[in-house]
């Protein structure tokens, strides 16, 4: 195949392709008489296209059965997980910290910025109705379709550092920050001399160290904060918009759903960290934003309320 088609098939080019199979394949424990690169091949094409598994398997370059498909698709996704997972990394060290405020500053004007934080609904098919812990209703969404509410961080270059997978659709953003990972991290680390912080929309509670716009502007200064927000905040919307417009996989079950979705973000940072443009003739789909505002005052409100008017002061 000529590059540009191999890219457009697979997402990936040949030299980049060939290089992760070369870091993947002696971890292959599964017992199949089907050759890694194949199964390899198989789970970037499903990925890329959202095909259905049979319609993946009769294709004439990976000729292959459903069930091996997904045997393939399942062992391929746990194998990115656990051996590359490293390549989704939440800034910590004092260097990274430095580069990712340097780069929102340099690319937006915006200062003390480590990344910007939201949710994206991703679709499944309608869950098993035969699990009492988890109703059906559970993973329907606002929007009206079936999902999990994936949280997200990303850097100034669009690079996730951070991802968590395991909410169901009907979960509102806000609930699933009260028990983040990241925003767990966060106030073990915060000081109030700390000026690192996330940058989130009104859907998300005004923290010390998780910004977001103001709701009733009342000067200039305020004016030019939510403007620079909005152009720094945005640069999750935009990864969002590329991870789906890369890899289109349609989801099953939400377990191997969180799966795919946790192997499709590390393989968004790969492309990413080794100069594949994110605008290889794919249509880029901007995310909806989540406008409702929260309106209760939680623990830590006055205290990211002071953090915030010391940023618009110093404006």
């Amino acid at each position: 195949m000529q590059d540009t088609a191999f890219i457009n098939t697979f997402r990936f080019p040949k030299s980049l392709c060939k290089l992760l199979i070369s870091e993947l394949e002696p971890h292959d424990v599964q017992k199949s008489s089907i050759p890694f690169d194949l199964r390899f091949l198989t789970s970037l094409y499903f990925y890329g296209h959202g095909s259905y598994q049979k319609c993946v398997g009769n294709n004439y370059m990976l000729s292959m059965s459903q069930s091996s498909v997904s045997r393939a698709l399942h062992f391929i996704s746990k194998l990115i997980v656990d051996v590359k997972g490293s390549e989704i990394y939440f800034p910590s060290s004092a260097q990274d910290v430095s580069d990712a405020k340097k780069g929102f500053y340099t690319k937006f004007g915006i200062k003390g910025t480590i990344g910007a934080i939201d949710c994206t609904h991703i679709g499944i098919v309608s869950p098993s109705t035969t699990d009492a812990t988890t109703p059906l209703s559970l993973f329907m969404n606002r929007k009206g379709f079936y999902s999990l509410n994936v949280e997200a961080v990303c850097d100034h270059r669009l690079l996730f550092t951070a991802v968590n997978a395991r909410y169901p659709g009907s979960c509102h953003d806000s609930g699933i920050w009260t028990t983040s990972p990241t925003r767990m991290h966060l106030t073990n680390t915060y000081n109030t001399q700390s000026d690192s912080w996330l940058l989130g929309d009104q859907g998300y509670p005004l923290e010390p160290w998780l910004l977001t716009p103001v709701a009733e502007l009342s000067n200039a200064r305020e004016v030019r904060y939510n403007k620079l927000h909005a152009k720094a905040r945005n640069t999750i919307e935009r990864a969002f918009g590329v991870l789906k417009s890369r890899f289109r996989c349609l989801h099953y079950s939400p377990e191997k759903a969180s799966l795919i979705i946790y192997a499709c973000t590390i393989l968004h940072n790969i492309l990413l960290k080794h100069g594949v443009a994110a605008d290889l003739g794919f249509e880029e789909v901007l995310e909806e934003s989540q406008d409702t505002e929260i309106v209760f005052e939680n623990p830590n409100f006055r205290e990211g309320a002071r953090v915030r008017e010391r940023y618009i002061m110093s404006l």
